[in-house]
Formats: C-alpha cells, structure tokens, sequence
C-alpha cells in the first residue's frame, strides 16, 4: 500500500532525529526547526484526556499511535493501554521508548481485537489521511465494534472542507510565527508528503446518525496553539462516538 510505505519512510526517516514528535511533525509542523512548547502538548493532551474521560480501570486503545508518544502520555491516565499502527516503522519508534502496555502492527477497517474489548478508544490525526469516505465510514464501524458497551471513542482532527479557507489562513499566519521565532530549516513535507482528506461533514453527520451512533461534535485542538490563545478551532473537528 502506498500510504503504508510513505508512513514507514516517514519512520525511517525520522528515527532518532525527532524522538517523540516525529508523527506530528509530519502533519503540521513540516519545517525541521520546528518544535512543540511542553505547554501545547499538556494543552493538547489535556484536551483528549477531558474528552475521552479516561479512568484508571480503562483499557484504552490508541489506532494509528504512529510514534507512540501520545500514547505514552495518555497510558498513566488508564489502567491498560494498548498503541497499533499500520507502520511496521512506527511501532518499532513507539516501541523504543515504551508507550504502552502492548504495542502492535494493525489496519483499522481490519482491527485485530476482539468485539467489546476496550472502555476507550483514540483515533487522533488519522482519519485525515483516509481520502475514501467508505475507508473511513469502514473503519469507523470497525472502531466502535470494539468498544464494551458504554465505552467512548475519540476520532480527532478532521478537517472542515467548508473552512479549509480559515484553515489557510491561521497556516499562513503560523507559519510566520515560527519562522520569527525558530528560524524555519528545510521543508520536510516536500519530501514526505502525505494524503490530506477534506471532510464534508454534513455527509458524515448523515453516516453516524443513519448507524444510529450517538455523537458529540466539538472544535478540535488548535495545531497552531500559541500561549494566550484559543485551545480550539472550528476548522478542525472531533467527534466523540458512544456505544
């Protein structure tokens, strides 16, 4: 599969030279130069821990971990916390710095877990690169066959086709803050370029009610988070689903 290889190139790549931010470097900070204030990530991850409401019993199960380090934050939050990636790379970066109970090598769309096997579960800029809406109605339904009843599942950063003009813009204003701040190096998605799905999210809103999946739709943590500004964005958008 050609996204598989891209992802595996991206690991390679990355392998040593950005420790634990490698998966989100490729996403939205594609300069080399770049880097995530601590502040940003404990936004960030505070954010997803109040959504997904994790407790120490839980057995959660991050799909599509990539490098594994938000796994490796979120893990202290539950009582069993399980990382898998389609990236046979990825999971050996996760594995080096041992981001979860079990790690493993895995499709969503062809989860290898049993039916009812987790109380949450975590899907964070993955969809995105799904450009198929039956990829991701396909994995969606797969997703939420695993939850136990009662569980939650957490799919996050699907951007807004409606508002991929606000999105550009809050880019371009991003980009040059970073290049003031930190000095922008070379480009790294114009060597790893990866697939970036725009969401009709009407469409989508129509696919969960028609599987009768109860939902929450809410603003998506800002990728451009800066001190002193908004956590969230309506470009982006998170759905909490509930079985």
């Amino acid at each position: 599969m050609e996204l598989r290889s891209a992802f595996n190139e991206w690991g390679r790549f990355t392998e040593g030279r950005f420790v634990d931010q490698q998966w989100l470097l490729a996403k939205w900070e594609v300069c080399e130069g770049v880097v995530w204030p601590a502040e940003k990530i404990d936004v960030m991850i505070d954010l997803i821990t109040k959504r997904l409401d994790t407790g120490l019993n839980d057995r959660l199960v991050d799909l599509g971990c990539g490098g594994g380090w938000m796994l490796k934050r979120l893990a202290p939050e539950c009582g069993y916390a399980v990382g898998l990636d389609f990236s046979a790379q990825m999971i050996g970066n996760a594995l080096k710095i041992d981001a979860g109970d079990v790690l493993l090598q895995g499709e969503i769309g062809r989860l290898p877990f049993k039916d009812n096997s987790f109380d949450r579960a975590l899907c964070y800029f993955v969809l995105i690169n799904m450009m198929e809406d039956s990829d991701v109605e396909r994995s969606i339904i797969d997703m939420m066959r695993i939850l136990k009843p009662g569980g939650s599942l957490l799919i996050g950063q699907l951007p807004d086709k409606a508002k991929s003009k606000e999105y550009d813009a809050a880019k371009a204003q991003y980009r040059e803050f970073c290049s003031q701040t930190y000095g922008l190096g070379a480009d790294l998605r114009d060597v790893n370029r990866m697939p970036q799905k725009l969401f009709d999210i009407p469409a989508l809103v129509s696919f969960l009610e028609k599987n009768d999946i109860h939902f929450t739709k809410m603003p998506s943590f800002n990728p451009f988070y800066r001190a002193g500004e908004s956590s969230t964005v309506e470009w982006r958008l998170d759905f909490l689903l509930r079985k």
